[in-house]
């Protein structure tokens, strides 16, 4: 059969499906619940609450094998160019591979080089920690200034907002807006003696992290002096040559190569902050609970293969049902971010109309992402998400136990999630709700008018994903699984996952906007555009 054809049978079957409440479906398919739930890595996954039937389920998985999703991941993972639009291979499974394994699988250089950046990383990392490398007036460094944009900033905000020690013995103030009053505020009850500046861009030309560089190095310079900076100063670039040309010591300068994209980066010295105010031993678990799902995504059969489940709920809701939307409630004030971090993993890798040879593709591709935290959502969203008559798939993200809260609050934090799966697949009747009402004493005239509005028609799909615990093991894995989850779902879609092109257009066109605002002309433009940049002129 072909992708189309087998697209197009998912497609009729998530039709028949769609009429069945998927309460319902936990009736006549006894086992339900033990076909669709698994547990890997410190995480449990429950795709049962879908609107799959067991066919529509089967159907959604068996894409992955008619689509190539093996000879994909199998040129992936040995380095061979599946980026096919800018030619280069896609290895971030690399940064979480044994030195043997990298050697046997990639070769000596790739192994030399993945090597080469963790000793470079664990050395500086070791001696801030120790006191062995500080600042220029002696006084060891208390804060990082991390500084990025896009990949660069969200993996590794999110890596710290989850992992940091409520006590740490440094901290990092992430900034990644280039509107001031994020480094303002970063830096306002900071003393610069004790701050280690770090940039992070692969090119050293990204607009934002460059003018905030910039001026935080002004800052540095202005309490310390200028020969004092370069010790306050380092970089996270593939450009050394420019990072120099910033006065930031060829020493303090990690690189990581063209293999590794922005957003799958956190891996990598994108996340050297985390790794100096963290220890290295944490990011050596993060890497050990990425590596644990890597192999599990290798080699577990589809129908127990966690990102595949993943994946084929998105296919399931987005192209067989017309579903545009996804919502991502993480049930973890420490994820918070998480949400951010997979809009730009999924809409930016998957976000796309054509494939990597420019043909436009047939079917719809990624989803709108995005979400809060729970139970904050339950108190914005959560109105539309229920009685809406959009079906809005949602995750429903929780992690068990949490030795940071009491346990009675964390027993009222699972039950909300728990309970919000629930709701969203039973939903409440009108006669459940007429019976509210009179128990209220609402008379016949009101229960008829008010009872209709507490009515939520259920039959809207969840995905559950509980962690163990929060650890830097549990995080590399559900990090990984989600990484894995946006591939094979664009193996399926037939587009590159691993470029951005749509990115480009805003940032030329800020270019030249910037040019007017603070040239003597204006440039052509429509009417609307020419008056806004009069006025900020």
């Amino acid at each position: 059969m072909t992708l189309s054809a087998a697209l197009a049978a998912l497609t009729t079957q998530a039709h028949i499906d769609a009429k069945t409440p998927i309460v319902a479906k936990f009736e006549y398919e006894a086992d339900r619940l033990g076909q669709q739930s698994l547990s890997i890595a410190g995480l449990y996954v429950d795709v049962s609450k879908q609107s799959w039937s067991q066919a529509g389920f089967d159907a959604a998985l068996g894409l992955f094998d008619i689509a190539g999703l093996n000879a994909a991941r199998e040129k992936m993972w040995t380095g061979q160019a599946i980026n096919v639009s800018e030619d280069r291979a896609v290895l971030h499974v690399a940064l979480r591979d044994s030195d043997s394994e990298n050697q046997r699988l990639r070769g000596a250089e790739i192994a030399a080089d993945v090597k080469g950046a963790r000793d470079a990383m664990k050395a500086y990392a070791d001696g801030i920690r120790a006191g062995e490398i500080v600042g220029a007036t002696g006084k060891p460094f208390r804060t990082i200034i991390h500084i990025g944009i896009g990949g660069s900033d969200l993996g590794p905000r999110l890596l710290w907002q989850a992992l940091a020690p409520l006590k740490p013995q440094i901290d990092i103030r992430f900034v990644a807006n280039v509107d001031g009053s994020e480094l303002a505020l970063a830096t306002a009850d900071l003393d610069p003696a004790e701050t280690l500046v770090i940039a992070v861009s692969k090119t050293f030309t990204t607009q934002e992290t460059l003018t905030n560089f910039l001026v935080a190095r002004d800052w540095i310079i202005g309490a310390l002096g200028e020969d004092a900076a370069a010790k306050h100063l380092a970089a996270v670039s593939a450009a050394p040559a420019k990072t120099s040309a910033y006065g930031i010591p060829e020493d303090r300068v990690f690189g990581f190569r063209d293999w590794v994209g922005g957003r799958y980066s956190l891996w990598s010295a994108v996340s050297l902050s985390v790794i100096i105010a963290g220890g290295y031993d944490v990011y050596e678990r993060l890497l050990s609970g990425a590596h644990e799902m890597d192999q599990h995504f290798l080699t577990a059969p589809a129908v127990q293969n966690a990102p595949l489940l993943l994946a084929a709920a998105q296919i399931f809701n987005r192209i067989a049902l017309d579903r545009p939307a996804r919502a991502v409630i993480p049930y973890a004030h420490r994820l918070r971010r998480l949400a951010a971090f997979l809009q730009q993993l999924e809409m930016e890798s998957n976000g796309k109309r054509t494939d990597g040879y420019g043909n436009l593709l047939p079917t719809k591709t990624c989803p709108i992402v995005f979400g809060d935290e729970g139970t904050n959502a339950q108190h914005a969203f959560f109105q539309m998400l229920h009685q809406s008559a959009d079906i809005v798939p949602l995750e429903l993200i929780a992690v068990t136990s949490n030795p940071e809260a009491p346990l009675d609050m964390q027993q009222k934090l699972l039950s909300n999630v728990i309970a919000q799966g629930e709701a969203f697949m039973v939903g409440k009747s009108l006669e459940t709700s007429e019976v509210e009402c009179r128990a209220l004493g609402f008379d016949d005239a009101k229960t008829a008018i008010i009872a209709p509005q507490k009515v939520c028609p259920g039959n809207k799909p969840s995905t559950l994903v509980l962690l163990d615990a929060l650890t830097p093991e549990t995080l590399g894995a559900l990090l990984a699984l989600y990484e894995h989850k946006t591939f094979a779902e664009g193996i399926v879609m037939g587009l590159n996952s691993f470029d951005q092109w749509g990115v480009e257009l805003g940032k030329t066109l800020a270019t030249s906007v910037l040019k007017d605002i603070t040239g003597p002309d204006i440039a052509p433009h429509d009417p609307s555009t020419t008056a806004a940049i009069e006025i900020v002129k």
